[in-house]
């Protein structure tokens, strides 16, 4: 296993700060894959593994501009990467005649459902989803994200602008006719 220079006497803050980056992100991190679409037990793994990895790599990421940024966009990739693994597991499966697939809005706990917030950033394009959670749940600057995802600040800009206009519209559709649409919709 790989050890950090934690044990280096002249460097006594740094597991302090690994363990304030901890404290402070794990949660963070794991709302940001949740409400990008991850199962919360998905998320909680995928978490936990860009943290060691950063842990692994302490003395690079904490020079890094962003710590969190650099965990919270290494939790995402192995998410991203296991959904593709996954979705080439199931189309050989459904090739293979061994699983029948069903289409379902989302996969997330039926606790998650019940948030307001989760259910309409989930009826957001992928794009304004990533830019939304990265701007307003991990407070990341239009810069910080357009690195991030690797687009320009005026995509990122433009697909904030897009995201906040379908969600004013989702909720305003909703309060008009009395609730939650997205049941109506599916049907």
């Amino acid at each position: 296993m790989i050890e950090p220079a934690f044990d280096d006497p002249r460097r006594p803050t740094a597991a302090a700060a690994f363990d304030d980056l901890f404290k402070t992100g794990f949660t963070r991190v794991v709302r940001t894959l949740v409400l990008m679409g991850a199962r919360r037990s998905v998320a909680e793994e995928h978490a936990q593994e860009a943290f060691f990895i950063a842990y692994t790599r302490w003395d690079e990421v904490r020079s890094k501009s962003s710590p969190i940024t650099w965990v919270a966009r290494t939790a995402i990739n192995k998410w991203i990467q296991d959904c593709r693994t996954d979705d080439r597991r199931h189309a050989l499966l459904e090739r293979a005649g061994l699983l029948r697939l069903t289409k379902e809005s989302n996969d997330l706990s039926d606790v998650d459902k019940r948030l307001d917030t989760q259910r309409l950033l989930q009826q957001l394009p992928e794009r304004q989803r990533e830019v939304m959670v990265l701007h307003y749940i991990l407070d990341q600057s239009v810069r910080d994200i357009a690195r991030t995802l690797e687009v320009a600040e005026g995509t990122v800009k433009s697909q904030l602008y897009d995201a906040r206009h379908t969600l004013a519209s989702k909720v305003q559709t909703e309060d008009s006719q009395g609730g939650d649409t997205s049941e109506r919709e599916r049907s």
